[in-house]
């Protein structure tokens, strides 16, 4: 806790450091120059706290770089490439996150890889823990993120605070039945 106020007040310090520098240099006065201020820092403070909360898919073969996700998924640090999401999420299931198909059909568990609901690929992967702050699952097909499952098919889905509990194609089915 005391390191929390330390970060915050030496923020404030910095932060009244670099009006007072500007309001020095422009004349203008405090309230203007703390509002530019603010104005320019808030779109880098929302830039950070996205990048925390984006989860980061490292390369199965080389675990060391950011694997780039677009129609030809590639690793820029060992040169890697991919025929298509679903192949790289089926290694990356695999090699980081030690899940198979073979072990899922004969021994149960966690299922490899699943479906995205987005773009219809075989391509969903729980993201390794260490990656993420909130999303638990990632397509490397289409960049879909998710953070629950469907607790009627295990369907990924996003689920906010809420929302529906199961998948719309579950609810849609639930209610064709009644």
């Amino acid at each position: 806790m005391v390191d929390n106020g330390r970060n915050s007040s030496s923020a404030r310090r910095a932060r009244q450091r670099a009006i007072r520098a500007e309001m020095a240099r422009t004349g203008d006065p405090y309230n203007v120059v703390a509002r530019r201020h603010d104005e320019r820092e808030e779109p880098r403070r929302e830039a950070k706290q996205a990048a925390r909360k984006m989860p980061i898919a490292r390369c199965p073969r080389c675990r060391q770089a950011e694997v780039h996700i677009d129609e030809q998924p590639s690793c820029p640090g060992c040169g890697a490439v991919w025929e298509s999401g679903a192949e790289l999420a089926g290694e990356y299931a695999e090699e980081i996150l030690g899940l198979n198909s073979y072990t899922w059909v004969k021994d149960g568990g966690e299922e490899p890889t699943a479906e995205c609901p987005d773009c219809g690929e075989q391509a969903v992967v729980s993201i390794q823990p260490g990656d993420t702050t909130f999303w638990t699952m990632m397509c490397m097909s289409c960049e879909s993120l998710f953070n629950d499952r469907c607790t009627r098919c295990s369907a990924p889905q996003h689920r906010e605070d809420g929302d529906l509990i199961i998948c719309t194609t579950c609810w849609n089915d639930v209610v064709s039945r009644s």
